[in-house]
């Protein structure tokens, strides 16, 4: 009989709700309402998805047709479109599509599980707040005494994120208040950097970009460099505006001093600019001195198998005794990677990239070919081999950005010995001059939630330490 009555009872709720269902908790006193002016609460009606059944499983359920009043007791399952709500006992109401919880709860998203009590939530709007949350918002490890809940966004209350899970971090934020955009960025207010216990640094507001590929660390970064020696990175970004940023990279090497970059990023939907001054080095251990220079970035454009990006810059170098205005235009396409097995793949890319140098007034054309063939037999092995090709109509006056290597031939191998350890050897090969350019050894080793690198350069007689912690 009692199942009969919750079959039934389910049947009818599924044809009276055609809308969705939320959870907040008995006693609402305490919780934190989301702010009724909340641009995201604003425009919840009009992100509201389309009429859909509301199903709930539970051992027990009652529903009254005329209010839409429901009670649901025992392994209570709500399910709407991608919502999921799983809990002891709920309260709810299926014409206002909302739920009531006092006790644990747990709200499941894609991307997003959040495990909390009092628990308020409206399906149909997705906005809601929950208490003494704990949980996942795509690859942080958030908690906060208080959670708001909107279909864009979420905000934590005296809360923490961080991408180490475990039960006292390596490494940690903590904020009055931490919004969150899953996907595309998180900003925190009086924010807190934590390795282990103690604080190593604190800022007023604190904003980083959760777009895969962009975004750094907040935390320090040490190495070794056989020819810079010691180092320490530490990157800072402070919000301006709304979408405007100011930066700074700060780098200290034993041997080269102090080497920041710093400026101003604005982080449009579809493009991204920086104003920025600085030292950069590249793979060679050649620096470059860059003064006021402007940088345009689109964001990736698919079309179809095809990504394909596009830089700007315009900016005064220096390296030695040479000084000028270089611009630069580049363009590149990128195939998704095309399998062919099941254990093999190939990955495809060209490009076209324009350099005009004040310097000299001289123009390089270089139209550019990349390909790779992976292959990873098991779970602990892969190799490759890649060919790389560039074309130019001239020279840098810069050895900074010379190409050494016009047909380069690369190819690896990567062993994952154990759960923390893996070693690879990865050599680069001149195919013009017919010599091998470089050998490099590597042993990483995870230390849980940093990375360690261990490299030895054989054709350079150098050996290069990197201690990270886990991207953002």
């Amino acid at each position: 009989m009692q199942i009969k009555k919750f079959m039934v009872c389910a049947s009818v709720l599924m044809l009276v709700s055609s809308v969705s269902i939320v959870g907040q908790a008995a006693n609402t006193k305490d919780n934190v309402t989301p702010d009724p002016k909340d641009n995201s609460k604003k425009n919840a009606a009009e992100k509201a998805e389309p009429k859909a059944p509301m199903v709930i499983q539970a051992d027990n359920l009652k529903y009254n047709e005329e209010t839409g009043d429901l009670f649901a007791e025992g392994n209570v399952v709500v399910t709407k479109n991608t919502d999921t709500i799983l809990t002891d006992a709920m309260r709810g109401n299926s014409k206002q599509t909302e739920v009531w919880i006092d006790g644990k709860a747990t709200l499941q998203q894609p991307g997003t599980n959040l495990v909390g009590t009092s628990t308020h939530y409206n399906y149909t709007t997705h906005v809601g707040n929950m208490k003494q949350v704990k949980g996942v918002v795509g690859k942080e490890h958030m908690s906060g005494e208080n959670m708001e809940l909107f279909p864009d966004k979420l905000i934590a209350h005296n809360g923490t994120a961080t991408k180490c899970p475990a039960i006292v971090p390596d490494y940690h934020m903590s904020a009055e208040r931490i919004e969150v955009w899953p996907g595309e960025k998180m900003i925190a207010y009086n924010a807190k950097f934590w390795i282990k216990n103690v604080v190593i640094y604190s800022v007023p507001k604190y904003e980083t970009s959760l777009v895969k590929g962009e975004g750094e660390t907040p935390f320090p970064r040490i190495g070794y460099n056989s020819h810079d020696g010691f180092r320490i990175f530490q990157y800072l970004e402070y919000p301006i505006a709304d979408k405007l940023a100011a930066f700074g990279d700060l780098r200290y090497y034993s041997k080269d001093g102090f080497k920041p970059t710093y400026g101003v990023i604005d982080r449009q939907k579809n493009y991204t600019l920086k104003l920025y001054n600085g030292n950069l080095e590249n793979s060679d251990d050649e620096w470059i001195k860059i003064e006021s220079e402007f940088m345009f970035t689109l964001k990736p454009q698919r079309l179809g198998k095809v990504v394909g990006s596009f830089t700007a810059s315009n900016g005064k170098w220096i390296q030695g005794d040479i000084s000028g205005w270089r611009q630069d235009y580049k363009l590149y396409f990128q195939r998704d990677p095309i399998q062919l097995s099941k254990k093999v793949t190939l990955d495809v890319g060209t490009g076209y990239e324009k350099a005009i140098y004040g310097y000299n007034n001289s123009v390089d054309n270089i139209w550019s070919i990349d390909t790779r063939i992976t292959a990873k037999p098991n779970d602990r092995l892969e190799t490759w081999v890649g060919y790389s090709y560039r074309n130019e109509s001239g020279k840098s006056v810069y050895e900074y950005d010379k190409i050494d290597i016009p047909r380069e031939l690369t190819s690896g191998v990567t062993y994952k010995v154990d759960k923390l350890n893996s070693v690879g050897v990865k050599v680069d090969y001149d195919l013009d001059r017919d010599t091998v350019k470089d050998v490099d050894y590597t042993w990483s080793h995870n230390l849980h939630c940093f990375d360690a690198d261990l490299t030895y350069r054989a054709k350079r007689g150098q050996w290069n330490v990197k201690v990270a912690a886990v991207k953002w």
